[in-house]
């Protein structure tokens, strides 16, 4: 009952948060039987929330910090570890792990999906943090032993817009690890080897950069590249991962200064210009606008808590989504009951699936509502802007290779 109601309250987090979540790569997953699981470690606790989307029944290896607490046994579970920088704080830390990472190999045994994020904590920041070992060690305990074959599959996550509200999503699955070791290798040297496998995969589905002042380039960039067109965030932040074209970037710096000096209002890192002719952009926020403000009047409650809670208890980028998460979906739940019984008690049980209809289609158009607004907004200050604008989109365009699937 703990795991359907946690695979559960994930999906509807995911759901309620963000606006879609991709997933490349799905065919890479097995369709059963032991499966070890190495994802990359982003966005604070809510990487696990995300990749419950692909794969609905991974049991986590968790940090016992996160079970500590009531509300944190509501949000979490898993197979608790403690991690490297928390073992100074939890008695008994090595025996714990010991008993953790046995009950990870049992899993596997029973022919169950254990996911390990390997850097132990997450980081918004260019490249990956360093992977620890425990991943190695429960792959090599298995391998150890006859039984099924073990599928060991990489994953990457990679957020638009990591603490937006309503941002999006994809997930990257990338080709299984091979397992098979020389005959004659000792423990440390099988280690040594998975560990080293596991950071080659990873790296494939994760994108690794020399700064963070070079990440948020090319994440702008991958941005803008998406407008209009189906390409794939991570496969364009892949393809810039080296470099940016001379001309390319040429253009973009004098660009992107001219943005800033003037002031344009930016969605996600982008400043959008109107594609349509204004009278047009004015139509669509006169239908959708009232709709997205009706919903978010609505449900002021929820959202103004889950803002509240990421400015007063996050200690970095990486736990901003989490802690609105915490605090506003809670909230969220609360809320939707009072409204829901007000409207009963009242005599007026069927504005209750008014709200209902209205808090979805606000869902549904926050991201849109956003991104007319600053269309709008550009495109009456700064007209002279939008042609350099949508010649930079078509010169990205051309000179991104296409993508393969």
């Amino acid at each position: 009952m703990s795991g359907l109601w946690h695979r559960t309250l994930h999906r509807f987090v995911v759901r309620l948060y963000f606006d879609r979540v991709s997933v490349l790569g799905a065919e890479n997953l097995p369709a059963g039987g032991p499966t070890l699981l190495l994802g990359l470690h982003r966005n604070g606790a809510v990487d696990g929330f995300v990749y419950h989307t692909p794969a609905p029944q991974a049991v986590f290896m968790i940090s016992v910090q996160l079970l500590r607490s009531l509300l944190g046994r509501i949000f979490f579970s898993g197979i608790g570890v403690v991690r490297e920088k928390d073992r100074g704080k939890t008695a008994a830390a090595s025996a714990g792990n010991a008993h953790g990472m046995e009950q990870c190999v049992e899993l596997l045994r029973r022919g169950g999906t254990l996911c390990v994020l390997p850097e132990g904590t997450s980081s918004l920041g260019p490249r990956h943090l360093p992977f620890q070992s425990g991943a190695a060690h429960v792959a090599f305990d298995y391998l150890a032993a006859p039984g099924q074959p073990l599928a060991i599959v990489p994953m990457g996550i990679h957020y638009e817009a990591p603490a937006e509200f309503r941002s999006r999503v994809e997930v990257v699955i990338g080709k299984p690890v091979p397992t098979e070791m020389p005959e004659g290798w000792s423990r440390v040297e099988k280690l040594r080897e998975l560990k080293r496998r596991f950071e080659i995969a990873l790296e494939e589905v994760g994108v690794n950069v020399v700064s963070d002042e070079y990440q948020d380039t090319i994440q702008r960039l991958a941005c803008i590249a998406t407008l209009g067109t189906k390409r794939s965030y991570f496969r364009t932040l892949k393809q810039l991962e080296k470099g940016i074209p001379a001309p390319l970037a040429e253009s973009w710096n004098a660009l992107a200064a001219e943005f800033h000096r003037r002031g344009l209002l930016f969605h996600q890192g982008v400043p959008l210009c109107p594609v349509f002719p204004l009278v047009v952009m004015f139509a669509v926020i006169a239908v959708i606008g009232p709709i997205t403000l009706a919903g978010w009047l609505l449900n002021a409650p929820p959202l103004l808590a889950g803002a509240w809670a990421g400015r007063k208890f996050a200690d970095g980028p990486n736990v901003i989504t989490l802690w609105r998460m915490l605090v506003g979906v809670p909230v969220f739940g609360l809320w939707a009951a009072i409204i829901s019984l007000a409207c009963s008690l009242f005599g007026h049980p069927a504005w209750i699936a008014v709200y209902a209809v209205v808090t979805l289609a606000a869902l549904k158009l926050t991201r849109l509502t956003r991104k007319v607004v600053v269309e709008i907004n550009n495109g009456l200050r700064h007209r002279d802007l939008r042609e350099r604008a949508l010649n930079f989109h078509r010169q990205l365009l051309d000179t991104l290779p296409d993508e393969t699937l």
